[in-house]
């Protein structure tokens, strides 16, 4: 069973490669920093805020902040884009974004979250392998607080858009394809007819996002 459930995620792994949504490992807690980190926060209105506790919540890829001792997740709506001193965000509907790449006004952005169904399929399996009886039990996604639990790994999923021209482009071929002219979705075909090409690879993100530039 154990040998199973390692196939099951290890095929997992194989189908995110070959689509914007790409596995990208584990981690053993909810948040991207271990530590809260200053973050510098512009808002909607244009104010800036100089947060000196912030994070990022691997549960939704929202923002989190301190008050107090107590952890706060962000407004998202009033939020424009954040900054700490290793990654620049910006807010993607309801999520941050990393910036990946920039090319003159378009850019390459990425959320990562917590991969909540292969989270709960791996605690179904492991149960299972642990000879517990699941019965109609589901495992509660309300349970994955911002305290990661002990000897908790969670698997993460990385998924990519193109900003283009203020547009949001989903990173695939037929988003991106319907907003390229017929030269250019000639080159982009030869590009995924390449042996290596992976949306989620950042040269060949750059590649696609220099489709983009007017010659």
């Amino acid at each position: 069973m154990k040998k199973f459930a390692f196939i099951l995620l290890c095929c997992l792994a194989c189908t995110l490669e070959l689509s914007a949504q790409k596995f990208a490992g584990m981690i053993n807690r909810t948040t991207v920093y271990e530590t809260y980190q200053p973050a510098r926060i512009t808002l909607t209105t244009g104010r800036v805020i100089m947060q000196k506790e912030a994070n990022v919540f691997l549960k939704n890829a929202r923002l989190l902040f301190k008050k107090g001792r107590l952890d706060m997740e962000a407004n998202m709506a009033q939020i424009r884009a954040v900054e700490f001193a290793d990654k620049s965000y910006v807010r993607l509907d309801t999520m941050l974004a990393v910036v990946t790449d920039t090319l003159g006004n378009n850019r390459v952005l990425c959320t990562t979250t917590i991969d909540l169904a292969a989270f709960t399929n791996r605690e179904i399996n492991d149960r299972i392998i642990s000879n517990f009886e699941i019965g109609t039990e589901q495992v509660s996604m309300a349970s994955l607080d911002m305290v990661a639990l002990e000897d908790k790994e969670y698997p993460l999923v990385n998924n990519y858009y193109f900003e283009v021209n203020g547009k949001i482009l989903e990173a695939n071929e037929r988003t991106i394809t319907r907003h390229l002219n017929r030269s250019k979705r000639s080159r982009l075909e030869f590009y995924l007819q390449m042996p290596d090409f992976d949306w989620g690879n950042p040269e060949w993100q750059h590649k696609v996002l220099e489709l983009f530039e007017k010659k």
